[in-house]
């Protein structure tokens, strides 16, 4: 999600003054600053950027489970082998795509651009956040029930005559004397407790009322402010739907910010795996009509490295098969030159105005002595694409390394 209340005011390096805002999304680990040169088109942005997370984490998900129910029914003692074999090639395709999906982002991009345009921001989604549910209420205390009343004529106070007392007045009437304070003392005791026990009760049915009407009190208090921000939140959209209509206009104008926020969105509807961090920052060179990109790489810990899953019937065991540290290293070095060239690709794509003459990338990289809390990463790949050079570049036809090498591409050795 996004934080309102941390909007500041910030320079680019390349000196344009922005608004902007932090936005997560914990499930993925996903964070990256969302900006703009008003306050509501920052939040506006990072509403779709929100969304854009949620849709990715959906797919993560879904794929999940799928392997998660593969991987138990494969489990299961009543399991035949020819069941197991179709399990196996469940777990196989799903290998075999989630390979795909990580590897090959520059022939993916080439097959489909982003589903991007300035109209896009203008189907906003609705309010993301859900209504505060209702609390659970306070339980009534119990009504402890108060001990039987004592009577004179119960057994219990009644004097225990024998013969002699009867003949004897003085000893009956001593042993009735008895019976009576034995009465009256019991009687003493069950009114001090029935009055402890009404005080015990009111005080509980006061506190009982005061926690209800504490409770209802917060919740609608709760569904007041959930209002308030929906309404708020539909009033800034629709706000918004009219600053676009502005910023279509100031893009092909040459405005700096109208530049930055068009091909901030380009890249953030670009569809990367889940796991990457697709973190970025951009920037406008107004005088040499540059785009900017600082981009955070995915790390080599968040690609996916089993390949392909085979079940043998003689052994009746799944074997799975890994790519080597080697088929790792040599398709993460593939990556790493594959998703400036998509950047690349994507903005020029998009720059129907041609409004820009060239794109700086610069890719980052969290190193192992980085990762930990606070560290910066470290610039670890610089390239940059002059709009006259890269059009002459046929990426469906180029080995990827020949063309970032062509471009003058460096990547810095990360140990």
């Amino acid at each position: 999600m996004y934080d309102k209340s941390a909007i500041e005011v910030f320079t680019t390096p390349l000196g344009l003054q922005r608004y902007r805002l932090p936005a997560v999304y914990t499930q993925l680990s996903k964070h990256r600053n969302i900006s703009s040169d008003t306050p509501e088109f920052a939040v506006h942005k990072a509403v779709f950027q929100n969304l854009l997370w949620k849709s990715q984490h959906e797919h993560f998900m879904t794929v999940k489970r799928k392997k998660l129910g593969l991987e138990m029914n494969a489990k299961r003692a009543d399991v035949t082998a020819r069941q197991k074999k179709k399990i196996a090639e469940g777990r196989n395709e799903l290998a075999q795509q989630e390979i795909d999906y990580a590897y090959n982002v520059l022939a993916r991009a080439l097959q489909q651009n982003p589903a991007f345009s300035w109209d896009t921001l203008k189907k906003y989604p609705d309010y993301p956040n859900p209504i505060p549910k209702e609390p659970s209420l306070p339980t009534p205390p119990d009504k402890s029930s108060l001990p039987r009343e004592p009577k004179i004529r119960d057994a219990i106070f009644r004097p225990k005559l024998d013969a002699m007392d009867r003949i004897m007045r003085s000893k009956r009437e001593q042993k009735e004397k008895e019976a009576r304070v034995h009465f009256e003392t019991a009687h003493t005791q069950w009114q001090q407790l029935t009055q402890r026990v009404q005080r015990l009760r009111q005080e509980q049915a006061l506190q009982y009322k005061k926690n209800f009407h504490s409770v209802k009190e917060k919740y609608q208090q709760k569904i007041e402010h959930w209002n308030q921000e929906k309404e708020s939140y539909y009033r800034e959209r629709e706000k918004c739907t009219q600053i676009i209509e502005s910023k279509k206009l100031a893009f092909a104008e040459g405005d700096p910010h109208a530049i930055i926020d068009y091909f901030d969105m380009v890249l953030a509807f670009s569809n990367y795996p889940p796991l990457f961090p697709q973190s970025y920052d951009v920037d406008f060179d107004v005088e040499n009509k540059v785009l900017v990109v600082d981009y955070l790489l995915p790390p080599l810990k968040a690609l996916p490295r089993l390949k392909a899953v085979d079940y043998d019937k003689n052994s009746d065991s799944f074997h799975e098969s890994v790519l080597s540290e080697d088929e790792r290293n040599h398709r993460y070095a593939q990556l790493l030159h594959e998703i400036p060239l998509r950047t690349f690709h994507e903005i020029y794509e998009f720059d129907t105005e041609k409004t820009l003459t060239a794109v700086q990338f610069r890719g980052f990289l969290y190193l192992q002595q980085e990762a930990k809390k606070g560290g910066v990463p470290s610039c670890i790949l610089s390239i940059r694409a002059d709009r006259s050079l890269f059009s002459s570049i046929k990426l469906s036809e180029q080995n990827p390394l020949n063309a970032f090498t062509e471009l003058g591409g460096i990547i810095q050795a990360t140990e």
